[in-house]
């Protein structure tokens, strides 16, 4: 999968985690609707100027736009990580406990 790709998920997931809408997050950075969706979609790579408004707006870490692993993985096991890495950065520390014992519940259980 290519950087647009991955950084396109990366963003969606951190987005919906916010509970943000694409028309919300477009009027924060002062693009619009379609570019951000073409963005999201892995269609365009945004400029750095863009991506240090989405960093912003986001109140991320401009790091966390583009720290993804390289391996080879699915388009939709990526989305999932994506998003349940951005749901779990959200969680307090006791939930987090929580939601480790079950995915390593799940994990055992595979084997």
């Amino acid at each position: 999968m290519d950087t647009k790709a991955r950084l396109g998920l990366r963003l969606k997931a951190i987005r919906k985690g916010k509970k943000l809408t694409q028309d919300e997050l477009a009027a924060q950075i002062g693009r619009s609707v379609d570019a951000l969706s073409n963005i999201e979609r892995g269609k365009s790579l945004p400029s750095f100027s863009t991506i240090d408004q989405l960093s912003r707006a986001l109140d991320i870490p401009l790091k966390n736009l583009f720290d993804f692993e390289e391996a080879a993985m699915s388009r939709r096991k990526v989305q999932l990580l994506e998003e349940l890495q951005s749901l779990a950065r959200d969680l307090p520390e006791t939930d987090l406990e929580v939601a480790i014992d079950q995915i390593r519940v799940l994990n055992k259980h595979r084997r």
